[in-house]
């Protein structure tokens, strides 16, 4: 393990921090560490001067707290600068959460595999508290459905990355911990494999010490996809309002004057729909981008009726409007994953 560099990312540490280093020298004397002191401020540069002048660790600072992806991209630019010798950088949390021998399986598993990502992965059960539970199962599930990426434990802070892929990590956005999602995002985009070492699952104290927060920091891991529902709750009060106005200036109600402005509440709904997600979810003006999203929205209308109608066949529970619902929330997912990944990809 000589090519490799681990990397601890602190904010306003305590004793759990020197005791994990003096845990990994206990084992290892020679393994470089780098702590990047992400603001912590003057009261625990005692903390900092003991692991450099007690334990060998490099420390870096930030004048401020930047936040974790931020501290990450510190390292990194410090091991292409300065540490030509280091092949690999395995990243732990400084709470005292991973073992030694995980940090090492991982090591072992990325010196097998030096083209790829290796995350540390947790599992979930009664003992794992309901904060990390739900943020992780939350995580999980999103990018499942939004990315199709599958990945049992996407918040870990156990991750080993090979130098190849150094340049490329330092150019994602975040600087807080959405920086670690946007990460496996950009994996799974590049082609990078992302492998799995099973580690163990310890929580200490409630992981009170735990700097994420809740609202701020989950509204950034998720910012795409509430920006993208937030697009589709805009376009359809705006379908309402457009089939109201035209219904009322067609004066009379009957079949043609529903089909004139049901299609045409959905075809201004739609010309809202694209806009918001080419300037606001995407940030993407790909070559034909319009005559793609509104290919996808007859796609998505036929198959809608088609299901709605097939399921209505199998299963005739006597009111269509709750069958079209369910369907549509399907396609909800469906015509999201086609927008990022085809007509607004990067």
């Amino acid at each position: 393990m000589e090519n490799s560099l681990i990397m601890i990312p602190s904010l306003e540490p305590d004793h759990k921090l020197l005791a994990l280093v003096e845990k990994i020298r206990l084992h290892n004397q020679h393994l470089p560490i780098l702590v990047v002191d992400d603001g912590s401020g003057s009261a625990y540069q005692s903390v900092f001067s003991t692991l450099e002048q007690q334990f060998g660790c490099q420390v870096l600072t930030h004048p401020k707290n930047l936040g974790k992806g931020a501290a990450i991209k510190t390292a990194l630019t410090e091991v292409l600068t300065n540490q030509p010798a280091v092949e690999f950088m395995v990243t732990i949390d400084s709470d005292g959460q991973h073992e030694y021998t995980d940090m090492m399986a991982c090591l072992t598993k990325a010196q097998a595999h030096p083209d790829s990502i290796i995350l540390g992965t947790r599992s979930f059960g009664k003992e794992v508290p309901l904060r990390s539970k739900f943020g992780n199962i939350l995580t999980r599930n999103i990018l499942r459905l939004a990315t199709g990426l599958a990945i049992e434990d996407s918040q870990t802070g156990l991750r080993v990355f090979p130098r190849k892929f150094m340049t490329d990590l330092l150019a994602i956005s975040g600087e807080r911990f959405e920086y670690e999602t946007r990460m496996l995002i950009e994996a799974q985009k590049r082609g990078w494999p992302i492998l799995s070492q099973p580690i163990a699952t310890i929580y200490i104290e409630e992981n009170a010490s735990s700097h994420f927060r809740v609202l701020a920091d989950s509204v950034a891991i998720y910012s795409v996809f509430l920006k993208y529902l937030f697009s589709s709750v805009v376009s359809f009060f705006v379908d309402v309002i457009a089939y109201a106005l035209l219904i009322h200036f067609l004066s009379v109600i009957d079949l043609s004057a529903i089909v004139i402005a049901s299609l045409g509440a959905r075809l201004i709904s739609a010309i809202v729909n694209y806009y918001i997600n080419r300037e606001l979810v995407f940030g993407q003006r790909t070559k034909n981008s319009m005559l793609q999203y509104f290919l996808l929205v007859i796609v998505q209308i036929l198959l809608s009726s088609f299901l709605v109608y097939l399921i209505y066949l199998i299963l005739p529970i006597g009111d269509s409007v709750l069958l079209k619902i369910g369907v549509d929330c399907l396609l909800f997912f469906f015509s999201y994953h086609v927008q990022k990944n085809v007509i607004f990809k990067e």
